[in-house]
């Protein structure tokens, strides 16, 4: 299936080194780009775009509202991450690339995305998000709310509600049933564990 994906970001620098990575990729048919948040949900419902990857700084009240508002399926959210940004606003997104991210780590997870169910679409409720999934590998790895919290660039009061909404959605209570899910569905491997 052919995607396509536009890249909203202020930084052209920034900007186009993710052009760069995702033409590379060959996972893309089509990449548009956008360098201010002017006319930024015009240009979403005009292109209606697979995937967006924006700067969470861009994201505004409107941007929110045409979300909440958008009949169907929306574009699957990333945000480009290189500073703390508010709970309520990075709760918008499907996935997070930090800037110190590799190449290699980029195109895995926006491959993994593109392989899951669109947001609206109707995906089993048991499913993880893929922040539930980042949070999830981390935790069995042994790291704590806090230290996953500065891995993934979120508060740890966001890692706790995503620590409730997993053990809701898969039913296991304990960090060894965890464990065991994350090893059986391929989250992380036996010898990724501490």
């Amino acid at each position: 299936m052919a995607y396509s994906v536009l890249i909203a970001e202020n930084s052209e620098i920034i900007r186009r080194g993710m052009v760069d990575i995702l033409q590379a990729s060959g996972l893309f048919e089509r990449i548009r780009e956008q360098g201010c948040a002017a006319n930024l949900n015009e240009m979403i419902q005009r292109l209606q775009p697979d995937v967006l990857i924006i700067n969470p700084s861009m994201v505004d009240a409107g941007f929110r509202e045409n979300l909440k508002n958008s009949a169907g399926i929306r574009p699957r959210l990333v945000a480009i991450v290189y500073s703390f940004h508010d709970d309520a606003i990075m709760e918008l997104f499907d996935e997070t690339i930090p800037i110190n991210n590799t190449r290699a780590r980029i195109i895995r997870k926006l491959s993994d995305l593109l392989k899951k169910e669109t947001p609206g679409s109707s995906a089993a409720d048991n499913q993880l998000t893929a922040r539930e999934t980042d949070v999830l590998k981390l935790l069995v790895q042994g790291f704590s709310n806090k230290e996953v919290s500065g891995q993934l660039f979120i508060s740890t009061h966001t890692v706790m509600s995503h620590r409730k909404k997993i053990t809701q959605k898969l039913n296991i209570k304990s960090m060894a049933g965890l464990t065991v899910y994350a090893i059986l569905n391929g989250i992380i491997s036996m010898d990724q564990l501490r």
